[in-house]
C-alpha cells in the first residue's frame, strides 16, 4: 500500500510538472527558468538569461512562422549550452565547453559579477558557435536579417542589469559618479562591438574565410582577459 501511494504521490508531481512545462513555448525556456530559481550560483544567469529570452519571444509575436522557426531554433541551441554547464556543475563533473568555466570556478562573487561572467561567456565565449550549429549558410543570411530582434532585448536587459547593479554595488556606484555616468555608454559600445565581432567572426565561418581561426583565437584571449578583471577587480 505505502508503494501504491509513493507511486501515486511521483505520479502527481510528474503530471503537475508537464502541465508547467507546456506553459513554456520551449523545453529550455522551462529549464532556464528553474535554473533560476534554485539556490545555485547558476540561478544569476539562469534567471537573467530567462527574462532575455522572454523579451525575444515577446518580439516574435509579431514575426512570421519561417522567422520564428529559425530563430527559435537558435534559441534552444544556445540555451543549452550554459543548460548543459549547470547540469555538470551540479554533478560535479567537468564543464562541457570550455567559455563556461570561468563562470563555475568561484562560488562566493556577487550576482552581477555572474552576470558579467555569463554575459562574457555568452556572447564572446559561443555566439558564434551556436549559430554555426543552428543555421546552414542559406539559412544564415535569411535570419541574420532579423537579428535586430536580439539586439533589441540585449540593449534593454543590459540597461535592467547596470541599474540593478549601481543600487547594489558600491564600487559600481562610486565609479558611475566618477564618470559623470559614462560607465553606461562605455559598457553598451562594448556589448555592440562584441556583437558586431561575432557577427564577423559568422561570416569567416560561412564564407570559410582563413581569419576565422586568428579571430577565434582573438576572441579567446580577450573573453579570459575580461573574465579575470570581473573576478577580481570587484
Amino acid at each position: 500500500m505505502k508503494f501504491f501511494f509513493a507511486l501515486l504521490f511521483f505520479l502527481i508531481v510528474w503530471l503537475d510538472n508537464k502541465a508547467q512545462e507546456k506553459r513554456y513555448p520551449f523545453h529550455q525556456l522551462y529549464q532556464l527558468d528553474s535554473i533560476g530559481k534554485t539556490s545555485s550560483i547558476t540561478r544569476h544567469f539562469g534567471e537573467l538569461y530567462f527574462n532575455f529570452l522572454c523579451l525575444v519571444e515577446k518580439q516574435l509575436k509579431k514575426s512570421d512562422t519561417a522567422t520564428l522557426r529559425l530563430v527559435r531554433h537558435f534559441e534552444m541551441v544556445f540555451a543549452q549550452f550554459y543548460i548543459d554547464a549547470c547540469k555538470a556543475h551540479q554533478n560535479k563533473e567537468q564543464i562541457p565547453l570550455q567559455a563556461w568555466r570561468a563562470y563555475f570556478t568561484d562560488t562566493t562573487l556577487e550576482s552581477f559579477q555572474y552576470n558579467l561572467l555569463g554575459t562574457n561567456a555568452h556572447l564572446n565565449g559561443g555566439l558564434a558557435e551556436a549559430i554555426a550549429g543552428s543555421y546552414t549558410a542559406e539559412e544564415w543570411k535569411l535570419v541574420k536579417k532579423k537579428y535586430y530582434l536580439f539586439n533589441t532585448c540585449l540593449n534593454k536587459t543590459y540597461r535592467l542589469v547596470y541599474n540593478e547593479t549601481i543600487r547594489n554595488n558600491k564600487r559600481a556606484r562610486g565609479l558611475h559618479v566618477l564618470s559623470l555616468g559614462l560607465d553606461k555608454i562605455l559598457g553598451q559600445y562594448y556589448l555592440y562591438k562584441w556583437r558586431k565581432r561575432q557577427m564577423r567572426l559568422t561570416e569567416y565561418y560561412f564564407t570559410g574565410s582563413s581569419r576565422y581561426k586568428k579571430l577565434v583565437n582573438r576572441i579567446n584571449g580577450k573573453k579570459e582577459k575580461i573574465d579575470r578583471l570581473v573576478c577580481t577587480q570587484f
